[in-house]
């Protein structure tokens, strides 16, 4: 008996993907094309341009073979036409005939009823304005002369000092003026100086008694700074002032100790991306559903997310990821045995 289960194409998170499995077939069809239809409704086929009322058939993006079955993989085109709710699958290369519970998947161009509109053409550009014709292409701009630099001022050369006259008496004046400063000089000190000499005298100083030698004192060694607190800084604070990507993963393991979840996110997912391995390993324990809590910071678990930041946190060098990502691979296959279409492909892009 085939049955034929839908689901959002993990791949494509944004949405405008799925998968529709169909369990029961072991060889893909050699016509894929397929119905989907909606009983009570005037345009209860969907074509490629929505709900219409004439027949339909609409191709898949790509067939693959499973373990669970034949997977058919839609695009845009057809999942953003489709809302939650019960429709009829048929496929008539196959002989299928089932009904199917479409999933909520998100739309990728605005949902049920839009039109995929093409790109619009960007405007033409307008032409440049036509270049105006040079009559001379030697000619140059005439500018305005310029003022003629003021002449550079004239140099005066020193003149030569005229040579002094034979028989001068200026010299016999200068030597009279020094021996008359030296005898006044000399009178000076002779009655005025040499009587003031002993008054002026200093006493020689005291002897300074003997002491112990004064040491400085001894300051003990320098600790080493404490790195500074970042309690009550925010987030991008935290990011911007913390030494190294350990203490941002630090501080984000005592904020979500403390019951802030936001914060430990965001810091730990900081630290990653400047290269913290056991960030990494803290982010998939946030995703992991092996012992989810719901809003801590997530309402779901996200088993890709978990299973991708464990690979990383492995090549980036954690010894402590590779436990609990051989647990998550367990839970994996369970999901596999238990019908899950999406465990086999995060399997098979997360694991080697």
């Amino acid at each position: 008996m085939t049955t034929v289960r839908a689901a959002a194409d993990p791949a494509h998170p944004e949405g405008g993907h799925a998968i529709l499995l169909l369990q029961g077939v072991a060889e893909p069809p050699a016509d894929p094309r397929f119905r989907i239809l909606r009983e009570g409704w005037a345009k209860g086929t969907l074509g490629t341009e929505g709900w219409q009322v004439g027949d339909a058939l609409l191709s898949p993006d790509r067939v693959e073979t499973s373990p669970q079955g034949v997977r058919l993989y839609l695009g845009p085109r057809v999942v953003d036409w489709l809302e939650a709710g019960p429709v009829l699958f048929r496929l008539p290369g196959a002989r299928i005939d089932a009904p199917l519970f479409w999933p909520d998947i998100p739309p990728l161009h605005g949902g049920s009823g839009h039109s995929l509109a093409e790109p619009a053409s960007p405007a033409p550009r307008p032409a440049p304005p036509p270049s105006l014709p040079i009559e001379d292409p030697d000619a140059t701009i005439a500018l305005a002369p310029r003022p003629a630099p003021p002449p550079p001022p004239a140099l005066s050369v020193p003149q030569p000092a005229a040579p002094a006259k034979r028989g001068s008496a200026l010299p016999w004046v200068l030597l009279l003026l020094l021996l008359l400063g030296a005898g006044g000089g000399g009178a000076y000190w002779w009655f005025v100086l040499r009587e003031q000499a002993p008054q002026v005298a200093e006493a020689p100083p005291a002897p300074v008694p003997a002491s112990e030698p004064t040491l400085p004192p001894v300051r003990p060694q320098a600790e080493a700074e404490a790195p500074p607190s970042l309690d009550g800084l925010s987030v991008p604070e935290v990011i911007e002032r913390a030494a190294s990507p350990a203490a941002i993963a630090a501080e984000a393991a005592r904020r979500f100790g403390a019951g802030r979840h936001d914060d430990a996110l965001l810091l730990w997912e900081a630290a990653a991306r400047a290269g913290h391995a056991a960030a990494l390993t803290r982010l998939a324990g946030l995703y992991d559903p092996v012992g989810f809590e719901p809003n801590r910071p997530f309402r779901d678990p996200d088993p890709r997310q978990a299973a991708r930041h464990y690979r990383d946190a492995v090549a980036a060098g954690d010894a402590g990821a590779a436990e609990p990502r051989a647990r998550l691979r367990r839970w994996l296959e369970d999901r596999v045995r238990e019908g899950d279409i999406n465990a086999p492909l995060t399997i098979r892009d997360f694991w080697p």
